[in-house]
């Protein structure tokens, strides 16, 4: 079974861009202005515009297509089971089978880094790699959580904040802070584990 949190925006590419079609707009003004396809442009020992335009075009759809692969909902888990106090409270519940542990989870922030990258390849010969960053935010109030046989299995969700830089070669491409829409309260089914001894159930 899938678990999977519901946030507004969903994914990546929605929360830096109203319209997500915008990224590789902008990723391609970001290379034209920083001049990084030149270096393919010399390796490939071509320089005329249509191979320009096909190449910039290539770069910008492949760097924005990992913006609407990150699923913001996906990242938030990844981070609370990471949270310290939860993963106490799931030691605790693996010792005393069938018990429940409620944990307050003060005002805290998440934070995620991605790093993909696109390999350009000329004639069946690679001639560079473009590096990106995505780099979030997510600034979280109050919120209470249940534990139960090293699981998390309920969140009661306040609000939260999200930003994100994205990035070409450690230049900023484009950024964005919203707030982000999350459930009120969140079912996580069988639960998720947040220790690395939990028995996993069938």
């Amino acid at each position: 079974m899938t678990v999977h949190i519901e946030t507004n925006p969903s994914t990546a590419d929605l929360l830096l861009f109203a319209n997500p079609q915008n990224a590789a707009a902008e990723l391609s003004r970001a290379l034209e202005a920083r001049r990084m396809l030149e270096l393919v442009e010399d390796g490939a020992r071509r320089a005329d515009s249509a191979f320009h335009e096909a190449l910039n075009g290539h770069v910008a759809k492949a760097g924005g297509e990992p913006l609407s692969g990150l699923d913001l909902g996906a990242v938030l888990l990844g981070g609370w089971q990471r949270y310290r106090d939860l993963r106490i409270a799931a030691r605790t519940t693996l010792e005393r089978p069938g018990t429940t542990e409620t944990v307050s989870l003060a005002e805290h922030t998440i934070t995620s880094r991605h790093a993909p990258y696109v390999d350009v390849y000329v004639d069946g010969r690679r001639v560079t790699r473009v590096e990106f960053g995505i780099d979030l935010s997510f600034s979280l109030s109050l919120m209470e959580a249940t534990v139960r046989d090293g699981r998390l299995m309920t969140l009661g969700v306040g609000g939260c904040v999200a930003s994100i830089t994205w990035s070409v070669r450690g230049f900023t491409v484009a950024r964005n802070e919203r707030q982000l829409g999350l459930p009120r309260q969140v079912g996580l089914g069988r639960g998720i584990p947040l220790h690395r001894e939990t028995p996993q159930r069938s």
